[in-house]
């Protein structure tokens, strides 16, 4: 009987040594730290086609001012995939952190991934729509609205580039929220793509690599060019979503970083927008990182304290401070 209950209890051990091992193999940092984080989640921020759009609220992790200022991010996956919980993966752990530090609430949110049936832009009109209900909800969270920005990673970031950069009655979408402001003061843009036709030479492509473009035109803007016969008017139908083509003298201040052996997104794109900034004399800056790839996850602990510094120091010079 003696010999029964050994080997219960150590067959009890081994299964949940087995299980421990098992979910931690499994387990997902970022979105437990996410998790963690988040102060109120799931709000629903409109409904379109039965299907409801949501955002997380993270508070900040001390109160600096009197009232909330309120930072919006806007997730990466290519316009088809992504969720507003990636705002921890690799780089966004530290940009995180430097925000909820600084004072500021971050507002994660979800909008309409592109496929088959939806396209440009609908994306745009979500991420408008966010910042309207925000806008609408303010006084319920003690949010400032005079102190508004936007921040994105990679194709997030030419989504918050456009939003930010396009004027606030552009792209109205849900009717309840048209009468609010979708404005922001200052965009932080990571590695974001800034003209779309400059991501590929079609020139130089193979025949599979044509396909898989013409796969992205049809999702992106629905089944309306073929890649084989592209137009100056096609390229510039495609370039009316392009962050670069809303700069004007009224452009908000920009904060750019960008790794410098980035291979999905080239740095040549944050080239382009520095080159368009400057022709209008618009506020910004802009900060190349060595050897950084897609994600900065390559980067050494120095780099990940500096780009900490960058944002801390960006937003902070951006606050609008309350008139008595």
């Amino acid at each position: 009987m003696k010999k029964i209950i050994i080997s219960i209890f150590v067959l009890a051990i081994i299964i949940i040594a087995f299980f421990i091992f098992f979910i931690y193999r499994n387990i997902d940092r970022n979105q437990i730290l996410y998790e963690s984080l988040v102060t109120q989640s799931d709000i629903v921020y409109k409904t379109v086609d039965n299907k409801n759009l949501t955002l997380d609220i993270l508070m900040p992790t001390e109160q600096v001012y009197d009232t909330t200022p309120v930072i919006f991010y806007v997730h990466e996956g290519g316009f088809t995939e992504g969720d507003k919980s990636w705002l921890t993966k690799d780089i966004g752990e530290f940009v995180t952190k430097s925000i909820l530090d600084s004072g500021y609430a971050i507002i994660s949110l979800n909008y309409r991934l592109l496929d088959e049936n939806t396209h440009f832009p609908e994306n745009l009109i979500d991420i408008k729509d966010a910042i309207r209900y925000i806008n609408s909800k303010a006084s319920d969270y003690e949010f400032d609205t005079n102190n508004f920005g936007i921040y994105g990673i990679g194709s997030g970031a030419y989504l918050a580039l456009t939003v930010a950069y396009s004027p606030s009655g552009l792209y109205l979408g849900d009717s309840n929220l048209v009468s609010y402001s979708a404005e922001v003061n200052f965009v932080i843009d990571f590695y974001g793509i800034t003209k779309m036709s400059e991501i590929k030479d079609i020139n130089h492509m193979t025949s599979q690599e044509l396909l898989d473009t013409q796969e992205d035109l049809d999702v992106f803007y629905g089944e309306m060019f073929d890649v084989y016969n592209l137009t100056q008017e096609n390229y510039e139908w495609i370039g009316q979503y392009d962050p670069i083509s809303f700069i004007s003298n009224d452009t908000i201040p920009t904060l750019i970083i960008h790794g410098t052996n980035d291979e999905i997104v080239n740095i040549n794109q944050s080239n382009l927008l520095e080159t368009k900034l400057n022709e209008y004399n618009i506020e910004y800056e802009y900060y190349k990182i060595l050897s950084g790839n897609k994600g900065l996850t390559n980067i050494t602990e120095g780099e990940i304290n500096n780009i900490q510094t960058y944002v801390g120091n960006f937003i902070n010079a951006q606050h609008i401070d309350e008139v008595d």
